[in-house]
């Protein structure tokens, strides 16, 4: 069963960030737990991240990208 959902589940994640003030791109790897966010500012960074923190993300669209990336990410 595990080989089976390592083989069909999708190794990255592209979440559309447009229209965000904060975040130019957002990549998540449920894999290996990372999500992997472009800054309005030019930097880029790497992050742990839950799997289950990265739900709302995917399925919520009223939810600020921003926000997200600033409480999830950024309280380790």
């Amino acid at each position: 069963m595990l080989n089976f959902l390592l083989d069909h589940l999708p190794v990255f994640l592209n979440v559309d960030c447009q229209g965000s003030a904060a975040c130019d791109a957002i990549i998540l790897s449920p894999l290996t737990r990372t999500a992997i966010v472009k800054w309005q500012s030019g930097s880029v960074g790497g992050y742990p991240c839950r799997r289950r923190d990265m739900l709302p993300l995917l399925f919520n669209r009223d939810l600020s990208r921003g926000q997200w990336a600033n409480r999830t990410l950024l309280a380790y």
